[in-house]
């Protein structure tokens, strides 16, 4: 499940979830405080956290606290309290849940770190398996296409012949407008970067890199498919690809495959 899964599902299950616990507990409001009823809402608004990551625990936790101002504290079915122990129980129950949910962040954002450097180290391991044993060039520019979530790819020799492309149908014609520096992927002259919200992207009208090879430059041009762009790291991952690329282009004596 990705985030936008998981934040479909436990947005509204959270709130939902925080909900339906006031009502469960509401044979429990006359035996005992709310303070001590506060912790089952802070457990559900972890677990929630744990799951669903940090805006449907902030949801949860600020569903969790009208719920037991609702209908566990006095005046029932009121968002009023009179008690001052149930009005603590309340701020405490808002702050811890608050709480949860910033670590709950924190968590997702180490999962997800960990799945994509999984996901990014399995990439350069089938592309330096691809090249040991000499892959099509077209199946290695698909699968980078597909792990970078470009639009498409397109290699050419020194004389511009087309040497692979991804996908087959439907790869603009012509070149990419935009040179790429090979170290930074920073737009050579005066075209200005353009960030998203992760990094970097691609330019508009498309990015070319240059790969030095043994016989040669050759040049690579992109195009976006992601307008939030690439962190850092993502694109340091795509440097070491482009280089082992450039192994197989050397192995290859620069011919073309497609």
């Amino acid at each position: 499940m990705d985030r936008g899964e998981r934040l479909g599902f436990w947005l509204p299950a959270g709130a939902l979830g925080a909900m339906a616990l006031g009502v469960a507990l509401i044979p429990f409001r006359t035996l005992t405080s709310a303070s001590n009823l506060a912790f089952v809402f802070l457990a559900y608004t972890i677990v929630v956290a744990e799951l669903g990551g940090r805006l449907a625990a902030l949801v949860t936790a600020v569903v969790a606290a009208l719920s037991l101002n609702f209908f566990l504290t006095m005046p029932y079915l009121s968002l009023t309290i009179d008690k001052p122990e149930d009005l603590i129980a309340f701020v405490a129950l808002t702050g811890c849940g608050l709480i949860a949910a910033k670590f709950g962040t924190r968590r997702a954002r180490l999962s997800e770190a960990s799945a994509r450097v999984s996901t990014e180290l399995g990439l350069l391991r089938r592309l330096a398996g691809q090249v040991r044993v000499g892959a099509d060039l077209s199946e290695i520019l698909a699968d980078l296409r597909r792990a970078f979530g470009f639009q498409a790819m397109v290699l050419r020799d020194e004389g511009g012949r087309v040497l692979a492309v991804a996908p087959t149908e439907g790869a603009p014609v012509e070149g990419a407008r935009v040179e790429l520096d090979g170290d930074s992927f920073l737009p050579v002259g005066e075209d200005r970067p353009h960030f998203g919200t992760r990094g970097l992207r691609v330019p508009a009208r498309g990015g070319r890199i240059r790969l030095a090879t043994e016989h040669g430059l050759v040049s690579l041009d992109i195009w976006e498919g992601d307008p939030q762009g690439f962190d850092l790291d993502q694109w340091r991952t795509f440097a070491i690809a482009l280089t082992i690329l450039g192994l197989r282009l050397s192995g290859a004596h620069g011919r073309a495959s497609a």
